[in-house]
């Protein structure tokens, strides 16, 4: 019987801990299955749904890891409720190339823009005002929605600020989810199409 005890424990000792970990695997980056998100007093466990691969001309730019609340029912159109919906969900963009920080704003410009051509001038400056600094490869932006915090921004750790802007936000989420998202592919692998 200790014989049996002691092989058992040792199969699991070898057998990979595969669940903890999502790969976007074009790029090979991996991503904890489940992470906490607190902000402003709210803590939330959350699990990733899928990973995505970003390039522009071929380049490979970023990975992406989306993640919401476990156990959200995100009804049967996913991306309209990962845009608006009311369950919790982080994006992580972990970056495979160092991108100038005038790129990374400019682009989630043009991405808001996409879904909110005008209006909210203020919002929308305050949110790409909050990509100074360039970013190197292996860093990472963190945009976390959690009901009371509104969209937080966190670059490598450091929190920058947050989107309170409803309309504002849901722009941001529209760029991977939306109607015309920056990439299709992208957009099916972030919501586990």
């Amino acid at each position: 019987m200790r014989t049996l005890a002691a092989l058992l424990l040792l199969a699991l000792a070898v057998v990979p801990a595969a669940a903890d970990t999502v790969a976007e695997p074009r790029s090979e980056t991996e991503f904890p299955a489940r992470v906490l998100a607190a902000a402003d007093g709210d803590t939330v466990a959350l699990e990733a749904l899928g990973t995505g691969l970003r390039t522009k001309w071929g380049v490979k730019v970023y990975a992406a890891c989306l993640y919401v609340v476990e156990g959200a029912d995100l009804g049967e159109d996913r991306c309209a409720a990962l845009i608006r919906g009311a369950a919790p969900r982080r994006i992580v963009m972990h970056f495979l190339r160092d991108v100038e920080a005038g790129k990374v704003a400019g682009a989630f410009r043009e991405g808001i823009r996409k879904t909110l051509p005008e209006g909210r001038d203020e919002a929308v400056d305050a949110f790409c005002g909050l990509f100074t600094e360039d970013m190197r490869r292996g860093e990472e932006i963190v945009l976390t929605q959690l009901p009371a915090a509104g969209l937080v921004v966190e670059r490598s750790g450091a929190r920058l600020g947050a989107a309170r802007d409803a309309e504002v936000a849901a722009a941001v989420w529209a760029t991977w989810f939306g109607d015309d998202p920056i990439s299709g592919d992208m957009k099916r692998r972030l919501a586990g199409l």
